[in-house]
């Protein structure tokens, strides 16, 4: 399943933007952590939720792409079946689109790295 995700993200041309203003975003109901715009190629994630929140949000939306037949619930659980089996790299690689550059420096100032140069 990842490997339709990634090939989906990286070939599609979807830019994902972390917003604050999902909930106003397209008339979405309060609460919503993302959504997906097909006809701009964008994806919306709530940039206040926590990281994984965000990953695993980003699987959703990408599900709704790559299987646009499935029901929100079975899009539901294929979304959390997906990232609790991803791999410390998949996750890192998923991390790289919903992280903002500043959230990325701590963590790797925190994890005594230094960004590449």
């Amino acid at each position: 399943m990842f490997d339709k995700l990634k090939k989906t993200l990286l070939e599609s041309g979807y830019q994902v933007i972390l917003t604050d203003n999902v909930a106003r975003g397209r008339g979405r109901a309060r609460g919503v952590k993302g959504y997906i715009v097909p006809d701009d190629l964008r994806i919306y994630i709530n940039k206040s939720i926590g990281v994984n929140d965000r990953v695993e949000t980003l699987i959703h939306e990408l599900l709704h792409e790559v299987y646009p037949t499935w029901g929100e619930q079975r899009i539901n659980r294929s979304a959390k079946r997906t990232f609790k089996d991803l791999t410390v790299s998949q996750l890192g690689f998923l991390q790289f689109f919903i992280m903002a550059p500043i959230e990325i420096k701590r963590m790797l100032k925190a994890n005594h790295l230094s960004p590449a140069c």
